[in-house]
């Protein structure tokens, strides 16, 4: 059952059972009220009779047609008891007598009046007992058929609204869901076309402020996003193409050199080897760097506070050992909320692009202060047309083409700055190359 459906029973439902409440607290309310007429009936019949303002009943079968007519009307039966409980007389009816319509006639006057509901040839009737002055009692009986149908009608009408309004609801809840549907609709037809398509240039409905609405503008944010992620994808797989052919060519030119050349001397064997070594290398750190950078499958480390010179220093100390690169470092301790072992990734990674990028000789000078991370070198610099793109993937200028590296490695900074809600930046070096660093909030 489509949600249209179910809205529409489900408006059908309440309207019924909304309906049939009212109907039937109407319809006992009525109920009631209309016993309580009767009653007030009989007891005002009762009372006229017993304070003499109608006269008893003569029995039919006594009467000759020139006696005069009863005080007593159609619209009620009427029969008198004496003290014994005995019938005397009745307006041609006769009413069961029961031990309390005894009891009422002898007791002269002691208890009070008596209302019952008793069947006579399955005719319902309301009755009365009450004391005579002078002992006996009277009865007086009212056929409960007219309350009976009026009660009977208004349930019948009760029935029949309660079905109108439930089709009436039926039909406008239908009407409501299909109008507050059809976005919904839409959606849902975009969202077969593009797990269909794999197009997500799929048109989706943002009208309105309400929950559809925004639901549709959150799914075209979805779409945008799964969009770029796509197109990053197809980006990393063309580029990983890009950067992984210039090594595996070098590698497959020098086998296939010493294939043809099983003579060749043993200097130029080790400097080709050496080559091989080398490319195999860096075909091994470029895809250590793309698995972790490009995947995006590891769980980030939970963030801790951490002294930010203190994982400054050990990174750089580390570097030096591996490099031995001079490296001058001045540190100002700061607390800082962060992953130890990421921060000093990028640290290293920092550290590398300087020494790539600088002469030998020359030193890099490392600062560390409230959060932020210096790096600068003696090089070349960075143009400031190619600042804006250092830290993307495999972004690396023409000239740098013959160097050895990836590219990777600042996108990899970017990414774990990002992490700890901080920013890279890159300028001008006071020792005449670039200047490359970042910054994480304080703890």
């Amino acid at each position: 059952m489509g949600l249209g459906a179910r809205l529409a029973v489900v408006f059908a439902l309440m309207a019924a059972t909304t309906a049939l409440l009212v109907g039937g607290a109407t319809y006992v309310t009525t109920d009631l009220q209309v016993l309580s007429e009767v009653d007030r009936f009989l007891e005002e019949r009762a009372e006229e009779i017993t304070g003499g303002q109608r006269s008893q009943p003569r029995n039919r079968r006594d009467r000759n047609a020139d006696d005069p007519v009863d005080l007593t009307s159609p619209d009620a039966e009427v029969q008198i008891l004496d003290q014994d409980g005995n019938i005397l007389t009745n307006s041609g009816l006769v009413l069961p007598v029961d031990d309390i319509d005894r009891d009422l006639a002898g007791d002269n006057g002691t208890n009070k009046a008596v209302f019952r509901t008793i069947s006579i040839e399955g005719v319902q009737y309301r009755v009365i007992t009450d004391n005579l002055s002078g002992g006996g009692a009277v009865q007086v009986a009212r056929s409960l058929d007219e309350s009976v149908g009026l009660v009977q009608g208004l349930q019948t009408r009760i029935l029949v609204v309660a079905g109108t309004l439930a089709g009436i609801a039926a039909a406008l809840g239908w009407i409501v869901a299909q109008r507050t549907t059809r976005p919904l609709r839409a959606l849902t037809e975009a969202v077969d076309e593009v797990a269909a398509t794999r197009n997500f240039d799929v048109p989706v409905p943002t009208e309105g402020n309400d929950e559809v609405g925004r639901l549709g503008r959150g799914f075209n944010r979805m779409l945008s996003a799964l969009e770029m992620s796509q197109e990053q994808q197809k980006r990393l797989v063309q580029d990983t193409a890009h950067e992984l052919r210039t090594p595996l060519t070098s590698i497959t030119a020098n086998v296939e050199w010493l294939m043809r050349a099983p003579d060749l001397d043993a200097s130029t064997r080790s400097e080709t080897l050496g080559g091989v070594r080398r490319e195999l290398g860096e075909l091994n750190d470029l895809m250590a760097e793309i698995i972790e950078l490009a995947t995006d499958s590891h769980e980030p480390a939970p963030l801790t506070e951490i002294e930010m010179s203190a994982v400054v220093t050990e990174a750089v100390e580390q570097f030096r050992r591996r490099t031995g690169r001079t490296v001058s470092l001045q540190t100002t301790p700061a607390m800082v909320l962060g992953d130890p072992d990421s921060l000093a990734r990028a640290v290293t990674n920092l550290l590398s692009n300087a020494h790539k990028y600088s002469p030998s000789a020359s030193s890099i000078e490392v600062l560390s202060e409230a959060g932020t991370v210096v790096v600068n070198d003696a090089g070349e610099g960075i143009p400031p047309e190619d600042r804006d793109r250092i830290f993307d993937r495999f972004y690396r200028r023409d000239s740098d083409r013959s160097k050895p590296g990836s590219g990777l490695g600042l996108s990899i900074v970017s990414g774990i700055v990002e992490l700890h809600g901080g920013a890279v930046f890159v300028g001008s070096s006071p020792l005449g190359g670039a200047q490359v660093g970042f910054r994480i909030p304080t703890a």
